[in-house]
C-alpha cells in the first residue's frame, strides 16, 4: 500500500547526511519524521500557488507539533544541511513560516521509501482511511463530478514525461537562476512529474473549496501543457471554457442590481452571503454599512469609463483590448496583460508602490473609476474580490451546466477546470450550448467560448 511509503525527491540522500552527521536531540530522532517534512513540502508543492509564494510553502506549527512534538529541533538539522530553506517570514494571525526543499535537481524523480516505524505506519494508515472517507464525502454529494475518475481516465506517461523535459530543460552556462520572486523551474519541473505519476498510479484526488465552491482535483492542478496527454476511455479530450472569466465576470460588480436585496433576475451580493466576512470589518463596519458605501462608490463612477471597461469585458478578447488601452505603443503581451489583471483583482490595496507595481498605478491612472470599485470591495480583505467572482463562476459552472450535463446525458463524461469544462471530442458543442445558456440565466452575460482539442500537442 502506497500509504506506508514516502515519496521522496530521488536527489536528496538523507541516509548519507544521517551518516555523517548524526542529529543530537534531547529525546533522540526518528528518520521517519524526517522524511515526514521533507514529503510534506513535496505533496503541498501541488496545491500551493508557488509563484504567488516565491516557491515556498506556509507550514503551520500547530499542524507540525500535532504530528512531530519537537518539529523545530527536525527543521533546524534538515536548514543546517541544506535540504531544506526557510524565507524566514512569520506574521502573526497572517502567514506561517515558508519552507522549500533545496535539493532537487534537473534529474530529481519520484522514489519510494519504506515507512520503518511502526506507529507512524498506523497513523499514516488511518489517514488514508480519513482521506478515503472525505472523497466519499464529496462523491455523495457531486457524484456527477467524481464518478469519471477511475480507471477509463489515463494519461500516455512517456509523452507526458518528454513534454516535461521540453518545458524545463535542463541549462546550460554560468547562469541559471529563475526570474526574482517566482518559484525555481526545478521545484515546478518536480512538481509536474508528481502530477503525472498520481495520474498514471490512478491515485486520483478531489475536494470542494467550501470558501468559494470550486472543484480541485488531478485535473485542476497538473499544467495545462500535460492535459494534451490524458484520455477519457481512450477519447480525445475537448476543452470548452469562458473567455476571460474573471474579467466577464467583474463586470457584474458595476449593475446597480447586484447591491439590491429587491428579487434581482440574476445573481447578486446577497445570494453569496459566504462573502459577508470579508467586506464587513467586525463591529466596525456592518454588513449593510459595507454595501451602502459600494453602492455610494459605485454612484461616483465615471460612465465613459465603466462603459469602455464593460465594452472590454464583454469582448471576449479583454486582455488585447486592455493592452490596446493601457499601451497602444507596444506589441501584445498576453502573459503580461494577464498578469496586470490579476494584480489589480487580487493583490492588497497598500501594494501599489515599488517598480514591481509600476503597471497597477498605470492602471489606476487610466481606470481610476474602476480601480476604486475593485478597492472598495477589497477595502477590508483583498480576498474579498477574488471570492466573490470564484463564488459566481462555481455557480454557473459547478452548481448548474455540470449539474444539467449530467442530467440531460449522465453517460457524457465532464470534468471541470475552474471556468471550463472537459468532455469528449464530439461533444464540445453541446457542451458550449449548456454554457452558454445557464451563464446568461445566472448572471444575464453572454459569454464568448474557446475550444480546444486536446490531443494538439
Amino acid at each position: 500500500m502506497d500509504c506506508w511509503y514516502w515519496k521522496i525527491p530521488s536527489t536528496i540522500d538523507l541516509n548519507s547526511i544521517l551518516a555523517k552527521d548524526p542529529p543530537i536531540f534531547k529525546k533522540g530522532y526518528k528518520v521517519d519524521y524526517f522524511y515526514y517534512f521533507i514529503e510534506l513540502l513535496s505533496i503541498k508543492m501541488e496545491y500551493n500557488d508557488l509563484d504567488g509564494n516565491k516557491g515556498f510553502i506556509n507550514l503551520s506549527a500547530k499542524i507540525m507539533q500535532g504530528v512531530v512534538h519537537n518539529y523545530n529541533e527536525y527543521l533546524e538539522y534538515l536548514i543546517k544541511h541544506r535540504v531544506i530553506r526557510t524565507d524566514k517570514k512569520y506574521i502573526v494571525g497572517r502567514k506561517s513560516m515558508g519552507y522549500i526543499l533545496n535539493g532537487l535537481d534537473h534529474d530529481s524523480e519520484i522514489v519510494l521509501v519504506k515507512i520503518s516505524d511502526f506507529i507512524i505506519r498506523k497513523k499514516r494508515a488511518k489517514e488514508y482511511t480519513a482521506n478515503e472517507l472525505e472523497k466519499k464525502k464529496v462523491s455523495s454529494k457531486y457524484p456527477y463530478l467524481t464518478k469519471w475518475f477511475n480507471d477509463k481516465l489515463q494519461i500516455d506517461a512517456e509523452g507526458a514525461k518528454a513534454k516535461i523535459e521540453e518545458l524545463f530543460p535542463q541549462l546550460k552556462g554560468a547562469i541559471r537562476g529563475v526570474r526574482k520572486g517566482k518559484a525555481s523551474r526545478m521545484t515546478k519541473k518536480y512538481c509536474a512529474k508528481l502530477a503525472v505519476q498520481k495520474l498514471v498510479n490512478q491515485d486520483y484526488y478531489y475536494s470542494v473549496d467550501d470558501n468559494v465552491g470550486r472543484f480541485h482535483s488531478n485535473l485542476t492542478n497538473i499544467k495545462k501543457e500535460l492535459r494534451h496527454y490524458i484520455t477519457y476511455d481512450g477519447e480525445t479530450l475537448v476543452n470548452v471554457d469562458i473567455k476571460n472569466s474573471q474579467p466577464l465576470l467583474s463586470s457584474i460588480l458595476f449593475d446597480p442590481s447586484f447591491y439590491s436585496q429587491t428579487k434581482p433576475r440574476y445573481i447578486n451580493l446577497y445570494n453569496i452571503p459566504s462573502s459577508f466576512e470579508y467586506l464587513t470589518n467586525n463591529n466596525k463596519y456592518t454588513y449593510s454599512h459595507t454595501i451602502i458605501m459600494l453602492v455610494k462608490t459605485l454612484q461616483k463612477v465615471d460612465n465613459k469609463e465603466v462603459k469602455q471597461y464593460l465594452r472590454m469585458a464583454k469582448s471576449g478578447n479583454f486582455y488585447k483590448e486592455l493592452s490596446k488601452a493601457m499601451y497602444p505603443k507596444l506589441a501584445f503581451d498576453k502573459g503580461r496583460m494577464k498578469e496586470l489583471t490579476y494584480k489589480v483583482f487580487f493583490s492588497s490595496n497598500k501594494s501599489i508602490q515599488g517598480m514591481n507595481n509600476l503597471s497597477k498605478r498605470q492602471f489606476r491612472m487610466k481606470f481610476k473609476s474602476i480601480y476604486g470599485m475593485f478597492a472598495a470591495i477589497k477595502r477590508k480583505d483583498h480576498r474579498a474580490l477574488s471570492h466573490i467572482l470564484q463564488r459566481i463562476e462555481s455557480e454557473i459552472m459547478i452548481q448548474n451546466v455540470c449539474k444539467r450535463i449530467s442530467l440531460e446525458h449522465p453517460a457524457l463524461p465532464i470534468f471541470t477546470i475552474h471556468d471550463s469544462v472537459l468532455t469528449t471530442d464530439g461533444n464540445q458543442e453541446y457542451v458550449a450550448k449548456i454554457i452558454k445558456e445557464e451563464a446568461f440565466k445566472i448572471t444575464g452575460l453572454k459569454v464568448s467560448l474557446g475550444i480546444e482539442i486536446l490531443n494538439q500537442k
